[in-house]
């Protein structure tokens, strides 16, 4: 547990996190970890972590009572992911619960939906006394469902972490080494390795492939991994030449910026949440045409000085994303649901 003291101040925030994966999805720990560091100069901040990870009933159940052990505080920020945790906190307490995507809603049919509905959102939505996403494009996938809610919800974005800096590389026009990230429905990956196929590229994957992926990538130079460290993944964007995000739907996309921070090139989807992400720093294609991918890509390639003005526009891009000025957005909530 990790907590941060702030001078002179009587208000205290909890967030209560999903537990830590050892190896994968960093993003959102790394996220409110840097909004908490920000806002210790203001408030008692103290991060408590789920004991089990969200998987089977039992284990979530146990994980919604254990928040009735975790630090008293003014304010329980449930920070995404595990929404259910927040059935464990004190009903007269008040609640901010985030939310980063309405995904599992769209890859979930029958009783399977109607429990994630009830479980992940509609439950939740009512108990939280505010809500956050991490994009206007969240927002709006969250009103199809609940259109009437648009007052209760705030668009807060991601913050880019501090770890994500300039590292200087030479671009490797004859094969650049394309950055893919993730094997779920959303990402795409199957039309993605579509468009690389024939390519003079090389592939850095970081994901589990199924048969049919790995049989797209016969005859293509590439590389795959599914369990790194967080320094591990740092080191995958300073080698890449190029990140591919090109998702049918993302709630934030956080390897843009990422990748962004790092200086490196980005083509991403022209759908969802991407383009309000991306700025002027990315390369914007159509998720759904292998054709657009592919021809996209060959323009980042081949076009040098296109190219560098996409990665001076993402470092511009970037700074949108400052922890303190995020830090200060939740601060307000907080003081507000408190006044």
């Amino acid at each position: 547990m990790n907590n941060k003291t702030g001078q002179n101040s009587a208000l205290k925030v909890t967030f209560l996190n999903r537990k830590p994966r050892p190896y994968g999805n960093f993003s959102i720990e790394n996220y409110f970890h840097t909004i908490g560091d920000n806002l210790a100069k203001k408030a008692l901040v103290k991060q408590w972590n789920a004991p089990y990870f969200s998987k089977g009933f039992l284990k979530r159940l146990r994980s919604i009572f254990a928040v009735r052990k975790s630090p008293s505080a003014d304010v329980y920020h449930i920070t995404g992911d595990t929404h259910f945790l927040i059935w464990g906190v004190p009903r007269m307490k008040r609640k901010v619960l985030t939310i980063h995507d309405v995904g599992f809603l769209h890859e979930s049919r029958g009783m399977k939906h109607s429990i994630f509905k009830f479980f992940w959102l509609t439950g939740p939505m009512r108990k939280a006394d505010a809500v956050t996403t991490v994009s206007e494009a969240t927002k709006n996938d969250v009103l199809r469902f609940f259109p009437t809610w648009k007052g209760k919800i705030h668009v807060i974005p991601t913050v880019i972490d501090s770890r994500f800096t300039l590292h200087e590389k030479a671009f490797n026009v004859e094969c650049p080494t394309i950055l893919l990230l993730g094997s779920a429905p959303n990402k795409n990956l199957t039309r993605v390795l579509e468009a690389t196929k024939g390519l003079n590229v090389h592939l850095s994957i970081i994901a589990k492939l199924n048969e049919e992926e790995m049989k797209l990538l016969e005859g293509q130079s590439f590389e795959l991994a599914s369990s790194l460290s967080f320094e591990e993944l740092i080191q995958k964007y300073r080698q890449a030449d190029v990140l591919m995000l090109c998702s049918t739907l993302e709630g934030f996309g956080m390897p843009i910026i990422e990748a962004q921070a790092i200086g490196r090139a980005v083509i991403t989807s022209n759908c969802s949440s991407m383009p309000e992400v991306a700025g002027d720093g990315a390369l914007l294609v159509d998720p759904m045409s292998v054709q657009s991918m592919r021809e996209g890509l060959q323009k980042l390639i081949s076009d040098n000085e296109f190219r560098e003005k996409l990665i001076q526009e993402g470092f511009e891009n970037v700074k949108r994303f400052d922890p303190k000025t995020i830090s200060d957005k939740y601060f307000e909530i907080y003081q507000s649901l408190l006044n």
